[in-house]
């Protein structure tokens, strides 16, 4: 059996210097839970389009879960698999797991049988639980065949749709006792297994704890500044690290979660009109979508009170024009990966300019620094790489030695692999990622403002710069374009059009590519390794 708690093996300095800052407590979401049933009982919790769950509701329906869940023979420590839309199944499945100590293991929506079996062995998932009916993807069949070559894999649970034979109906998992579970977890136990990279023969598997997350959880949300009045709505999928954290601020708030099962521009402006959310959580790209579409209409944005851009780079150009839309919005940038949940946000106090620019400042009690390739640590101003360590860092990637020798430092610290300065008041401004830069005869090119200037072309939706080998300089810069429907553009009329907006001509691309759909994850970061291999093949 795979111990999932070896992936959660912190140091005992680092344990004992948390726990005396009080920055790990024995708090647990779904201790809170039960609190806000008991304390705010026909409180939304949940609001979606076949209605709202209220906190009671959502306790006992978790509770009844979490004890069918052990009568099946699922017990604390054991890996469960979790495939799900934002829908109320999901998050009543995820919060009974947590009851029982199991580990949610998160599985992406876009994942079909290739991804989905390295991840599933990797964690030893004795359990998945899916949701059936999904246009063109058979869930519950595509999991039961994984049963057949996974050896772990016993049990499929299907939700949102009928449960073939040889599956479990999720409404039989709902029927369980409604009674207190007798032994439950743990605040050192692991309670989310996520990965970051996909799905390589050695994926990079990251295990949190309740204490890692709870932190997380508590801090993000009192500096988000969420209310318990609050309509809370996520972009990103509830099966992304992002996701789960903006459920869980809410959780701790004691707020509503607005639920969209699937994130399309037309579901986004839906949400955000029927759910009256007056808090969203998305991606500049989740942002661009539905403006082009035409969507931010008053009718959908007028309840909002806060947006947080996170997920990937939010150029100014960008975050003006949420303003714009958002009108009775003030917009935050926020930051985290994986490795170190929703780790940042603009102080609710920062300027206009702060938060333009910035990503936010660490809580207190936590560490972050730039160092350069050799890792010397840089001054104030200095771009170099990110680093972090405090309560919300992982342990260190499960059974990966490799990949914890290049992230991590012997002295706790964390690469991030981002690039970024920090400036006197511990604002962070992120500049790149270290694997982006384009290598041109020695001479470093970023492409993040390149990309943000291209943005801002009429004809382009999305664009993203990738490296392209060249056996004289090495390396030399690609642009690929997502164009807006019927629209046409050239290499030369993007180059000067980057020339009008002072981008050096030394860093202008030397090849164009247009694609019909850009690959992005589910926050709605392109994912330039498709890119790459995509013009391999159009250069073969």
């Amino acid at each position: 059996m795979v111990d999932l708690r070896k992936g959660a093996e912190f140091p005992a300095e680092h344990r004992t210097r948390m726990l005396d800052a009080g920055l790990w407590t024995d708090d647990r979401p779904q201790v809170w839970l039960k609190r806000w049933a008991e304390e705010a009982p026909d409180a939304p919790a949940l609001i979606g389009t076949g209605g709202t769950t209220t906190y009671r509701e959502l306790h006992e329906r978790a509770l009844r879960c979490a004890n069918a869940f052990l009568a099946m023979g699922i017990s604390k420590g054991d890996a469960v698999g979790l495939q799900m839309p934002n829908v109320p199944e999901m998050l009543i499945a995820y919060h009974g797991l947590q009851m029982i100590g199991a580990v949610t293991c998160l599985l992406h929506m876009p994942y079909r049988a290739a991804e989905l079996e390295p991840l599933l062995t990797h964690g030893a998932a004795s359990a998945v639980i899916c949701w059936a009916g999904l246009e063109g993807y058979d869930a519950p069949e595509t999991m039961r065949g994984l049963t057949e070559t996974i050896p772990s894999l016993k049990t499929v649970i299907v939700a949102g749709g009928p449960a073939p034979a040889g599956t479990v109906p999720f409404a039989d998992i709902e029927s369980g006792a409604l009674e207190e579970i007798e032994t439950p977890p743990s605040a050192d136990d692991p309670c989310v297994l996520a990965f970051t990279s996909g799905t390589s023969a050695q994926p990079k598997a990251v295990v949190h704890t309740f204490r890692t997350m709870s932190a997380s959880h508590r801090l993000l949300s009192s500096d988000c500044g969420i209310q318990q009045s609050d309509r809370v709505l996520s972009a990103p999928p509830y099966t992304h690290i992002y996701g789960m954290c903006v459920a869980g601020i809410t959780l701790y708030a004691g707020a509503a979660c607005v639920l969209m099962p699937m994130f399309s521009p037309p579901a986004f402006a839906q949400a955000m009109a029927e759910g009256e959310a007056t808090v969203v959580f998305c991606a500049p790209a989740h942002f661009l979508g539905t403006l082009h579409a035409g969507l931010l209409t008053p009718e959908a944005t007028g309840h909002l009170r806060t947006a947080v851009l996170a997920g990937s780079a939010c150029p100014p150009e960008v975050f003006a024009l949420v303003e714009k839309h958002f009108a009775n919005a003030t917009p935050y940038q926020m930051f985290g990966m994986t490795e170190i949940l929703m780790s940042m946000i603009n102080p609710l106090e920062a300027t206009r300019d702060i938060r333009m620019t910035s990503v936010g400042t660490l809580p207190d009690g936590h560490d972050m620094r730039v160092c350069d390739p050799d890792g010397n640590v840089l001054a104030a101003g200095e771009e170099g790489e990110v680093e972090f360590r405090g309560a919300f860092v992982f342990a260190g990637y499960f059974n990966n030695e490799d990949a914890n020798r290049v992230a991590l430092r012997e002295d706790g610290w964390f690469r991030s692999g981002d690039l970024g300065r920090i400036d006197d008041s511990g604002n962070l401004y992120l500049t790149g990622r270290v694997k982006d830069i384009i290598n041109r005869g020695g001479i470093k090119i970023n492409p993040i403002d390149i990309e943000a200037s291209v943005d801002t072309h009429p004809s382009v939706q999305f664009s993203a710069i990738v490296p392209m080998s060249d056996p004289v300089l090495g390396e030399k810069a690609c642009l690929f374009v997502q164009l807006s429907p019927g629209e046409t553009l050239t290499l030369e009329e993007i180059c000067g059009y980057l020339d009008e907006q002072g981008i050096a001509k030394m860093r202008w691309p030397e090849r164009l590519e247009t694609i019909d759909t850009m690959p992005m994850t589910p926050t709605r970061k392109i994912i330039k390794g498709v890119l790459v291999e995509e013009l391999e093949k159009r250069l073969d």
